[in-house]
């Protein structure tokens, strides 16, 4: 770790461990896992090169959010083999609001910021067995609910990102299977499909899986929740500029249509509820961004005028 970088950190690091979706221009896209957050960075674990002065976005699921922490821009600051820190330099007031919520929440319960209090997240590592599963999507789905039973708090970073792995995308074959354990199961095969989905967020190819967990747990408010911070998390890596939000919720919100023809009706009920929700939340973020530009302009010409009255913005 650089450790002018860590001497000059000002402000509190909590302690997480958050799937994180990391993009850039390079590599479409790879899951990482964040292992400590503040209001102007991170550090996480990844299986992508990150060189020092890389710029990516992130997309953090967080428990509890209905729709992934979003920073639009995270520069590099070090890299050390799998692990790098990264400093916030382009983020939205409103994911900055909610990157706030998160970081005070975990200080309230006394998270640790000390490094050493940090543990180290060891990965499944099975010499060929990412090759065995890959070839078996149901067998892989049967250890992974084993690995799952037996720690459900640490299966993302462990069994979790084995499969991911072995999974990089969600191919047909392995959405069939999960979809089959969730049609036969309970709670704890819905549970473990929601910690798998997490791999894939933004991605339509994991559909049919959250349309049988809607049909399936349509009242259980908890699951539910769960379903729309998946169904919100948008693949920003199809979109850009100002509206670049809004517009990956558009997308979002076609896809989510055709669930309206869905033959049960829990899932077409909620397909046309959340609708409506996206709706509200693709209006407010286009108002959000109009009304941000309108005071950027209104400053601009402040200054060129020379009546600023006093006004200066604050550096970002």
């Amino acid at each position: 770790m650089d450790l002018k970088v860590d001497e000059q950190r000002t402000e509190p690091r909590v302690a997480v461990q958050f799937r994180t979706m990391v993009s850039d221009s390079v590599e479409a896209e790879g899951t990482s896992v964040l292992l400590d957050l503040s209001q102007n960075g991170c550090r996480l674990e990844s299986p992508l090169l990150m060189l020092p002065g890389l710029s990516v976005a992130l997309r953090i699921a967080v428990p509890g959010f209905e729709w992934a922490l979003m920073i639009d821009g995270a520069d590099v600051q070090w890299a050390d083999e799998d692990r790098a820190g990264l400093a916030f330099v382009r983020i939205r007031e409103t994911e900055r609001q909610r990157l706030h919520e998160v970081v005070a929440a975990r200080l309230a319960k006394g998270a640790d910021t000390n490094d050493d209090a940090q543990g180290e997240l060891i990965p499944c590592e099975f010499q060929g067995l990412e090759a065995v599963l890959a070839k078996d999507p149901t067998l892989a789905v049967s250890k992974g609910l084993a690995w799952f039973a037996q720690d459900p708090t640490e299966f993302r970073f462990r069994g979790g990102s084995l499969l991911s792995r072995a999974f990089p995308t969600c191919t047909p074959n392995f959405a069939a299977a999960l979809g089959e354990l969730v049609k036969a199961g309970g709670d704890k095969e819905a549970d473990f499909s929601l910690a798998l989905l997490q791999n894939y967020l933004g991605s339509t190819s994991t559909d049919s899986v959250v349309k049988e967990i809607v049909s399936r747990f349509s009242d259980d408010d908890r699951i539910m929740g769960e379903v729309r911070t998946i169904i919100n998390s948008p693949n920003m890596a199809l979109v850009s500029g100002e509206f670049a939000l809004a517009e990956a919720w558009r997308v979002k919100k076609e896809s989510l249509t055709h669930w309206l023809t869905d033959e049960r009706r829990a899932v077409s009920s909620f397909a046309e509820q959340h609708l409506a929700e996206l709706n509200r939340m693709i209006t407010a973020e286009r108002h959000r961004v109009e009304t941000e530009r309108e005071l950027r302009e209104r400053s601009r010409h402040e200054e060129e005028s020379g009546h600023d009255h006093g006004y200066r913005p604050k550096p970002f």
